[in-house]
């Protein structure tokens, strides 16, 4: 992914910025074994969950790892589900095993304001799919995540990603201005995953790992102690 500035938009003289992804997705293996992002017993459990088809929220800061973390549970998706997932920027990136995949990405409108596709526009459109889950990239709009939260209770399995630091603070920007999602509806939200870069040590690591209950109530499962660098269970299911 590459950005540039020119000026007079940067005083300085012209920027570029590339953003350069993997050549093979990060696999679950590796976030255990190699990179010590989530431990073994947490993956179960949202192997589990992606099993029963319970609807997930990946949250996180910037660069923390959300999609790849999104990309490397999709793995578990059952092959003959029909997929669809719904991106701005091509990154979600499933084996050839799942052969019901169908990917969308979203387009910019022309230099005359015309042809432009929403996420909201191929959100809409996929439920006309018969989807078994749907993968959106990222939630910004309220339109986008009251359209997610419609899919999930008229029974489609819905995985997606969002801007925030910990449980808590998700279930605070889906129930508050600009998105005001009331929080009846969060109760088709089974869990939310935190993912979190450590910027001094360049580490990344799932924070904490949340059940979504009763009027945005959240009960927290899984989270990292960062002193000792270890992931343990808080509470039970």
């Amino acid at each position: 992914r590459v950005n540039a500035t020119l000026k007079p938009i940067s005083p300085n003289g012209a920027t570029i910025s590339i953003r350069r992804f993997s050549r093979r997705p990060w696999t679950v293996t590796q976030f255990i074994s190699s990179l010590n992002t989530l431990s073994a017993e947490m993956v179960a459990m949202l192997w589990q969950a992606i099993q029963y088809e319970l609807n997930m929220i990946i949250a996180g800061g910037t660069a923390s790892g959300k999609t790849s973390m999104l990309n490397a549970l999709s793995v578990f998706f059952q092959p003959y589900h029909r997929i669809v997932s719904i991106e701005d920027t091509r990154e979600i990136n499933l084996p050839d095993s799942h052969w019901n995949w169908v990917p969308l990405v979203s387009r910019l409108p022309n230099t005359e304001g015309l042809g432009e596709v929403t996420m909201l526009d191929l959100m809409v459109n996929s439920l006309r799919m018969r989807p078994d889950r749907i993968i959106v990239g990222e939630i910004r709009r309220k339109e986008e995540a009251r359209t997610l939260f419609e899919a999930m209770h008229t029974g489609h399995s819905v995985y997606a990603t969002l801007h925030a630091d910990n449980v808590e603070q998700t279930i605070s920007r889906l129930t508050t201005p600009p998105i005001g999602l009331p929080k009846e509806v969060l109760d088709a939200l089974a869990r939310i995953v935190v993912t979190f870069r450590h910027r001094r040590f360049n580490i990344r690591r799932v924070l904490e790992v949340g059940e979504v209950m009763k009027n945005g109530r959240f009960n927290i499962l899984y989270s990292w102690d960062i002193r000792h660098d270890y992931i343990h269970e808080r509470s039970k299911s």
